[in-house]
């Protein structure tokens, strides 16, 4: 299956007037459609919020966290789709910020002792913020947040400087909804956000991205949670006179805030999540996709390739709610808790495109750290006949020195890079 992985970002996953704005946005400004089609994505990721959940079943919930990275070269045009999808955002971010402010002014005029009584911050985008203040922010905003970075390197880089591998654990934690607890270093009390929402965008080069996560960060499965919207062909820019369409821009912003309207205003009468469940095609449909995914990739991929694919079915399954989403709001489909078939087939599509950027990675990390292995196991890797079984592998290794689980680990570590597994124990060179 990973044959009919191409690189092609699947546009029709979008309902039409979306689809309008993201070739308006490639036609009169040279951004890819693949940055502002992704950016959309998270935009609507962080509208929906805590406001809503896909309960896949009884016990597993998913809730539309992403984490994305728009990667290109410098003058690759990737931080403008970022500041041009978020102006909605934007605006109503800085209006909760003036309101903050002038009601912290009327508090300090006061002379309003009591702590109680101090106004909270409203906020949906931060940057720049240390881990501590950016829970207790959530606390103040526990229906959404979303870090927007510059660079996402440096996003990265920051993990470990005040609490080693402290604050990569929480943003794995934050990445699966999971509930946080800081322990604050200047006093004695402890931040918790028991329904912890923040999606993070931002963008990186190719080679920083490879760099990054080489090394250690390698295989502590990070990178397989972070979204990678790439431009895969011609990344020409055109200088042009024309101009984006104002009435398609006011759809958008239209769009972007009635969601966000919508869903917390469903979210106040029920003062809970809402349940969004598939219909029985629907659920179906995913569980026959994931199952023939994972039965190939058993066949033909690698640790990572198949790591990396296991994070994408959770994506498909975040895609799915966001996708109904955007297909109710721009009335493509009467308002309703369940997910189509039709739905779930387009989410697969985007899951599908996003594991095809992330193989990209694996390639580039693999190239810049090529694996070396030492020489009596090369000379056996040589020595393997183009077809052979588990059991003969094993006999062929005792001539090389090497034990039994020696063996059986290489299979399974170079599964999909040196060798296939065409059925149950028997396996093929890659040509």
């Amino acid at each position: 299956m990973l044959e009919r992985l191409d690189g092609t970002f699947p546009l029709v996953a979008f309902p039409k007037k979306l689809q309008e704005y993201i070739r308006a946005a490639r036609d009169t400004l040279n951004f890819p459609e693949p940055y502002t089609a992704s950016v959309m994505l998270l935009a609507v990721a962080v509208a929906i919020g805590n406001t809503r959940v896909l309960k896949v079943k009884e016990g597993w919930q998913v809730k539309p966290i992403l984490f994305l990275a728009l990667v290109g070269e410098a003058g690759a045009n990737k931080s403008h789709p970022i500041s041009f999808v978020f102006k909605p955002l934007d605006r109503i971010n800085n209006e909760h910020i003036d309101a903050y402010d002038k009601a912290l002014a009327d508090y300090r005029k006061s002379g309003d002792a009591n702590p109680a009584n101090k106004p909270k911050p409203r906020q949906i985008l931060v940057s720049d913020i240390t881990t501590e203040s950016l829970v207790q922010l959530h606390r103040s905003n526990p229906l959404r947040l979303c870090l927007r970075c510059d660079e996402l390197a440096g996003w990265i880089s920051n993990f470990n400087r005040y609490r080693k591998g402290g604050d990569e654990q929480l943003w794995l934690s934050i990445y699966s909804g999971q509930p946080l607890c800081v322990n604050r270093k200047t006093m004695d009390d402890i931040l918790s956000v028991p329904e912890p929402f923040i999606c993070v965008i931002g963008t990186i080069q190719p080679d920083i991205l490879s760099a990054t996560f080489s090394g250690e960060r390698r295989s502590n499965g990070f990178l397989p949670r972070i979204l990678q919207a790439r431009q895969n062909g011609s990344t020409k820019l055109l200088w042009n006179d024309k101009g984006f369409p104002a009435k398609i821009e006011q759809y958008w912003d239209r769009f972007l805030c009635g969601i966000l309207a919508n869903c917390d205003k469903e979210y106040s009468i029920f003062d809970t999540a809402s349940d969004y469940t598939f219909t029985e095609d629907a659920y179906f449909y995913i569980q026959d996709w994931q199952n023939q995914w994972e039965e190939s990739l058993e066949q033909e991929g690698s640790p990572a390739q198949v790591e990396t694919y296991r994070k994408n079915q959770d994506y498909a399954l975040k895609f799915c709610l966001i996708l109904h989403t955007m297909k109710e709001a721009a009335g493509e489909i009467a308002s309703s808790t369940l997910i189509t078939v039709e739905t779930a087939i387009m989410a697969t599509l985007l899951a599908e495109y996003f594991f095809f950027t992330a193989l990209q990675s694996l390639d580039a990390i693999e190239e810049r750290n090529p694996h070396r292995y030492p020489r009596n196991q090369a000379d056996y890797i040589i020595a393997l006949p183009d077809e052979f079984t588990t059991t003969e592998a094993v006999k062929k290794g005792r001539e090389f020195g090497l034990s039994e689980s020696t063996v059986k680990r290489l299979l399974s570590s170079e599964k999909g890079r040196l060798f296939v597994w065409s059925a149950h124990g028997r396996y093929e060179k890659k040509q």
